[in-house]
């Protein structure tokens, strides 16, 4: 088991751990309730860890594109017709009411 990245958010964690175990990496989130203490700690933040050697270069890749995505690359912010609350442009329906953000109903 090889730690390959830690942050204090455990979301941002989790998320990248469904990634590579999308692509067939196996995981392991190690410290994955400390994030809820009052006192930060960095050395046990949420840790992502890779369980077989064999695949941590390629899940130190997937961290680092997913993570390096330039962040024009998700589009201009789109305003929901619905409540007028904003969301990222890649987002099909309002992440607020769930309204179509070209127009409709979800």
């Amino acid at each position: 088991m090889i730690e390959i990245y830690r942050n204090r958010d455990s979301a941002t964690v989790g998320t990248l751990q469904n990634l590579l175990e999308s692509e067939g990496i196996r995981t392991y989130l190690r410290n994955d309730s400390v994030s809820r203490t009052m006192v930060e700690i960095p050395e046990v933040y949420p840790a992502l860890c890779v369980l077989d050697e064999a695949d941590v270069e390629r899940g130190v890749e997937l961290v680092r594109d997913y993570i390096e995505v330039p962040k024009d690359e998700t589009g201009p912010e789109l305003t929901c017709p619905k409540c007028g609350e904003q969301s990222p442009g890649t987002f099909d329906a309002c992440w607020n009411c769930g309204a179509l953000l070209g127009g409709g109903e979800a």
